[in-house]
């Protein structure tokens, strides 16, 4: 049983302790917020019993052998060198850090000290995602020759940081990163050109970005994200022989298949939180003496960033 501490206790953490009940090698010991009554407040919802009001004392807590680090993103590098340093193992929530070079230089720090550090995305490692890619190495639909991923929304107003496109703000950064994911988990890390246009707001972040990617193979994905504009938030997979299409695809316990010329078929996975499966991978990679994750590696984190942050790839 994998003892985490949660740093940082906003409404993104609520959802992977949530998470965490459900799993069968994780348990939730500490948390830690710069104030000692947020901290507190979050620690009576859930039985946590150890609860600190600065960072420092969780990542000395010898208890703890792990930690989420669930605070802003331009704050993640910071956090994760403090865990890392403290030989703690983590788990950081997406968007990971600003660029490659700072993703190389914290894996590197992990692997000197022997521990497990990976880039949180839930999407991939739910039981739909799951299925949906073993349906596409079966061939249930044929060669995949297109895909497009969109998450967008609008933000209700523009004083955030999530605009601030110094402090890791923007569409791509924020939700774009979950229908990019997904792409190169389903089709791989090996890319053979990327384009992408965008819209720009005052604020110098993208209100949205449209990705377009294309493999050796010639398949093309295209990619949307957005806090400026809401459109409709899915994930379709289209092949010779039929599609899969996937609404609110970041969290879905269901998707529909279709086989050109045979009614569309539900398929319904059930689970209720979507963030268990990414906590029960990340403890397991600890369990078993894993350098990284096989899934979110430092291959993975670094093609996202490099992709986000470049106006082209090839």
């Amino acid at each position: 049983m994998i003892k985490i501490g949660i740093l940082g206790c906003g409404k993104i953490a609520h959802r992977f302790v949530k998470g965490a009940f459900e799993t069968s090698n994780s348990m939730i010991v500490a948390c830690a917020a710069r104030e000692l009554e947020r901290a507190q407040a979050f620690a009576d919802l859930y039985q946590i019993y150890s609860v600190y009001g600065d960072y420092e004392s969780l990542v000395n807590d010898p208890e703890v052998q792990a930690i989420y680090v669930a605070t802003p993103p331009f704050m993640h590098e910071e956090h994760i060198r403090l865990c890392l340093n403290h030989n703690k193992h983590v788990i950081s929530e997406k968007p990971f850090v600003s660029n490659s070079n700072v993703v190389k230089e914290l894996f590197d720090l992990a692997k000197s000290k022997s521990l497990v550090l990976m880039e949180a995305n839930k999407t991939v490692f739910t039981p739909t995602w799951v299925d949906i890619k073993r349906k596409i190495e079966e061939n249930a639909i044929g060669d995949v020759l297109y895909a497009e991923g969109s998450y967008t929304y609008r933000f209700p107003t523009n004083e955030h940081w999530v605009f601030d496109k110094d402090k890791m703000g923007g569409g791509m950064f924020d939700v774009g990163v979950y229908p990019l994911t997904v792409a190169l988990y389903l089709f791989g890390l090996k890319i053979k050109q990327m384009r992408k246009m965008k819209i720009v707001n005052s604020k110098g972040s993208d209100d949205l970005t449209h990705m377009l990617i294309q493999y050796p193979n010639q398949c093309l994905v295209s990619v949307k994200g957005g806090i400026g504009i809401e459109t409709d938030n899915h994930f379709t997979l289209y092949g010779t022989e039929g599609k899969i299409r996937c609404p609110r695809f970041s969290k879905s316990n269901y998707y529909f298949i279709e086989r050109y010329g045979s009614p569309e078929e539900t398929v319904k996975l059930e689970f209720n939180s979507e963030f268990a499966f990414e906590i029960e991978h990340f403890s397991k990679c600890i369990e078993e003496g894993l350098i990284e994750s096989p899934i979110m590696s430092e291959e993975m984190s670094i093609t996202i960033v490099d992709l986000i942050n470049e106006e082209s790839y090839e």
